[in-house]
């Protein structure tokens, strides 16, 4: 089996994955292995969105905040930060889109130690 991998979850209701990349001011994070997810930390950030356009200076902090997780589970996500997150190498997961967190964790975490 895949040894633990750290993921960072973008919540609002802190049970669901439901939170923009962009409006997510903190992103919680887990060391996922095949016991289950563990809540490590919160990482707070200022949100990238602002009205419709993204400052870059914050999406690169943003970016520094998440640089050791393997992925970003988000409720969407645009083609540009998405692609800045895969250049970081840092996965934007937004299949589990309002998904429960530890289910969608679990779910995606077998994908990737079957692969």
């Amino acid at each position: 089996m895949t040894s633990p991998l750290r993921v960072a979850v973008a919540t609002k209701n802190k049970v669901q994955i439901d939170e923009h990349f962009g409006h997510a001011d903190e992103f919680k994070i887990y060391l996922v292995g095949p016991e289950g997810p563990v809540l490590e930390e919160v990482r707070l950030v200022e949100h990238y969105c602002q009205g419709g356009y993204g400052d870059e200076d914050k999406r690169e902090v943003i970016l520094r905040a998440l640089a050791d997780c393997q992925a970003l589970f988000v409720a969407k996500v645009g083609d540009g930060p998405a692609q800045r997150l895969r250049d970081a190498g840092i996965a934007p997961i937004g299949d589990y889109a309002y998904g429960a967190i530890d289910a969608s964790l679990m779910d995606w975490y077998r994908k990737q130690a079957a692969a």
